[in-house]
């Protein structure tokens, strides 16, 4: 099959997905994805096609007005923040609907657009692919309440689910979703809930690249949701770490690894102070990720190693405990390690992940990003190197973790329903 798979974010985002092309085409498939053009080499480098677009979530990060205002506490502004950078949208799914115009099969992240649209228009089959759960559940409260989450039981979770998804639907996705379906003279969807009811009738699979043993698939979701397993993406074939890397490494203790991936919320240079403050206060070795920006190279003793890019699943194993901001595929690749984990969360789905962190056992309680102070952060390195119950745990859950292939699993069924797809066809 010519596959699409529609992406767009940061590239933590599009990662998952990539990992997921370059699945399916060792599964025989010719894959296309479509994301930002500045992750066209990267994708490229991997030996899958990519369709660019002109929108970048990494340039648009980087704006200084952008950084204060998600820095902030004014949830009004961020939302005006995350609306400018959604109105980008619509022109990038026109860039989009043009790679989709060549496939038999349509993969769509939740940052995107335009699988069921291509379901209804040119009738192909189609997945929708999520890092997060996102189908309404009693089992736990929206992933989407940030720091202000907590439950008051089932029928509240479910509330929560509802109110968020129409939050996001009128001030995000559904703009841009109906912006394509009026230039593709389809009639405008009203809510992820009438979109759900469309998915249902025509059997539609939802999948989720985390895995069970992190959050179990609740009672009340149907047999469309489907929980695969993380989707990781492997180091190229002719990968080499530095070797001044390597050196430091072999030259003592594990290290305990710190970074935010590619969040930028400025002010690095303070940050980077405290995480070596912190470093210091535990006597621990550290390796500290500069990512986009996060976190700045400054001089540092010799316990300490500045890296800008390194595979988080070549590095964690290798650390005593990683502490991150929490996105999903950060927090993934830090379970899979089988070391605690340490999440300063900072927005979205971050405190969920950190929840779950410290409700699984495998990593201790941290401040959120906004709260965090040296000593805070010392207390939580100490408590994740030195627990043996912790690290027990932690060990164990990745075990269970490396021991699944959940890019197997979702190729598994995009394969069952392509072919369920194409016997309804051929009846009909």
């Amino acid at each position: 099959m010519n596959i699409t798979i529609t992406s767009h974010g940061t590239r933590g985002d599009v990662q998952p997905y990539l990992a997921l092309a370059v699945g399916l085409q060792q599964a025989g498939h010719q894959v296309t994805l479509a994301t930002s053009y500045n992750y066209t080499d990267w994708i490229q480098a991997y030996g899958v096609q990519a369709h660019p677009t002109q929108f970048s979530m990494q340039e648009f990060m980087k704006k200084p007005e952008v950084q204060a205002i998600l820095k902030g506490r004014n949830f009004v502004k961020q939302l005006r923040v995350f609306r400018e950078m959604m109105s980008q949208g619509p022109k990038a799914m026109d860039e989009v609907w043009v790679a989709i115009q060549n496939a038999d099969f349509v993969i769509q992240s939740p940052a995107s657009s335009g699988a069921l649209e291509a379901a209804q228009t040119l009738g192909l089959p189609v997945a929708l692919a999520y890092p997060v759960p996102f189908a309404p559940t009693r089992a736990y409260p929206s992933i989407f309440l940030g720091r202000a989450r907590f439950s008051l039981g089932a029928g509240y979770n479910r509330l929560t689910h509802a109110l968020m998804h129409r939050m996001l639907w009128g001030s995000m996705s559904g703009p841009m979703t109906n912006t394509l379906r009026k230039n593709l003279n389809l009639p405008a969807v009203h809510s992820f809930a009438q979109q759900a009811v469309y998915m249902r009738q025509k059997g539609i699979p939802s999948l989720y690249g985390f895995s069970e043993h992190v959050l179990p698939k609740p009672a009340d979701w149907d047999d469309y949701q489907h929980i695969t397993g993380y989707w990781f993406l492997e180091p190229l074939a002719d990968w080499q770490p530095d070797p001044a890397l390597l050196q430091f490494l072999e030259n003592g203790p594990p290290p305990v690894y710190l970074g935010f991936g590619s969040i930028n919320l400025g002010d690095s240079e303070s940050k980077t102070r405290l995480i070596l403050d912190a470093l210091k206060l535990t006597g621990q070795r550290g390796v500290v990720l500069t990512g986009w920006g996060g976190l700045t190279r400054l001089t540092s003793p010799p316990h300490i190693f500045f890296v800008d890019d390194v595979p988080h699943n070549w590095l964690f194993p290798r650390m005593a405990a990683v502490m991150h901001h929490g996105g999903a595929g950060t927090t993934g690749a830090g379970l899979r390690a089988g070391v605690p984990n340490i999440l300063t969360p900072i927005g979205a789905d971050q405190f969920f992940w950190a929840e779950r962190t410290v409700k699984l056992g495998v990593g201790p309680q941290a401040p959120f990003l906004k709260n965090l102070t040296a000593e805070k952060l010392a207390q939580a390195i100490h408590t994740a190197v030195h627990d043996p119950a912790m690290r027990a745990r932690g060990a164990a859950l990745g075990e269970k973790i490396r021991a699944e292939d959940g890019v197997a699993r979702a190729i598994e069924i995009i394969e069952r329903y392509a072919t369920h797809f194409r016997r309804n066809q051929h009846v009909q």
